[in-house]
């Protein structure tokens, strides 16, 4: 089905924007599962590792997931009515506190909650305009719709991790990337995920080398906060060197990755902003292949 070639009267309309919200919510949890359900992911949890964390683990992650159930259909229907700036803001702030208050304080999902919260926005913004519905449309509409706000008025807690390495390092983090409609994934991400996808014909490879791509050059705060700048450019070097050498295109990636992963539990890094943006990657490919397909 083509959404942008829709002629609906009122009442069907929204009908249509109630369900299509539902289905979003699905794509964009689906997504996050999938992340964390992804093996072999450095420092990061997954079904069989903690990573580098002592405080998280898979079942936890599995929490959180349910506790954001209908935030990203309300983000959609949000994004679809032109809901000023501070109601988005609003509806974050309360997912982030069920989410908090579902995984006993642990802090598992803030920055998808922000990421895709926006993403899901935008997405709203484009089926209102009639715009086909993509990644190139829906960050687009993050930059008319918000990037003022995110850029100028948002305000920002000074002792977060990342506001932290902005001062210390001048590195930027989450709130550039959205306000900027997702750069990286548009340009690099999206596209390695894609082309892996159609290669390999699995799922799981596109994810693991969209993952290390986006660690090879992603100026990580979450990395940069464990283990400083050095340590960024080490695990930048040893993921680019991955990638040189075939990625998971290599006979023996999963023992390339093992080693790979061992450097990064053993110095307790995390390339948590990276994660962040695979679960953008995967919601995007749903939103592009499969919300028309299966709605």
């Amino acid at each position: 089905m083509n959404y942008s070639n829709i002629a609906l009267a009122q009442p069907e309309r929204q009908q249509l924007v109630h369900g299509l919200a539902a289905h979003i919510d699905q794509l964009a949890l689906s997504a996050l599962h999938e992340e964390v359900s992804l093996e072999l992911k450095p420092g990061l949890v997954c079904p069989s590792s903690q990573g580098s964390h002592d405080d998280m683990d898979y079942a936890l992650f599995e929490t959180s997931i349910h506790a954001m159930q209908g935030y990203y259909a309300t983000l959609f229907e949000y994004g679809f009515h032109q809901q000023p700036f501070q109601s988005l803001q609003q509806a974050g702030i309360q997912c982030e506190q069920r989410m908090m208050r579902a995984t006993d304080q642990v802090n598992t999902h803030k920055g998808a909650i922000f990421n895709l919260g926006f993403a899901s926005a935008g997405l709203g913004q484009c089926f209102r305009q009639n715009l086909p519905l993509n990644a190139e449309n829906i960050c687009q509409q993050i930059m008319l719709n918000w990037q003022e706000d995110l850029l100028q008025n948002l305000s920002r807690n000074p002792n977060s991790h990342g506001q932290q390495m902005r001062k210390k390092y001048g590195i930027s983090g989450a709130i550039e990337q959205v306000a900027h409609g997702f750069q990286i994934i548009k340009q690099l991400a999206l596209p390695c995920f894609q082309s892996t996808l159609v290669t390999t014909g699995c799922h799981n490879k596109a994810s693991v080398q969209t993952l290390l791509t986006l660690i090879s050059q992603l100026p990580d705060t979450n990395i940069v906060w464990r283990g400083g700048m050095s340590a960024l450019f080490i695990v930048q070097e040893m993921t680019q060197q991955f990638l040189k050498d075939g990625g998971v295109l290599q006979a023996d990636w999963e023992n390339k990755l093992k080693q790979i992963n061992y450097y990064f539990t053993e110095h307790r890094l995390s390339p948590g902003g990276s994660a962040d943006l695979l679960g953008i990657t995967l919601f995007f490919h749903k939103v592009e292949h499969e919300l028309c397909r299966d709605f």
